[in-house]
């Protein structure tokens, strides 16, 4: 018999489950994320993991207005 295979129990963040779940462009994304974490509702999340979520939400922002 085979051993288990054990799976990684990563943290999912609630701030990168935004960015894939919710549809619309970046930049609206961008704008509901900051709605959000001045709103508090962040408030658990690690501080990094958020800095990191409002980086790639700005970058794919830009990313968009310059193909538009």
């Amino acid at each position: 018999m085979l051993p288990k295979r054990k799976e990684s129990k990563a943290k999912k963040s609630i701030a990168m489950t935004l960015m894939r779940d919710v549809q619309g462009s970046a930049a609206q994304k961008l704008e509901m994320f900051q709605k959000v974490m001045a709103a508090g509702g962040f408030a658990k999340e690690h501080p990094a993991d958020l800095e990191e979520a409002e980086k790639t939400l700005r970058a794919f922002a830009a990313a968009e207005k310059e193909i538009r």
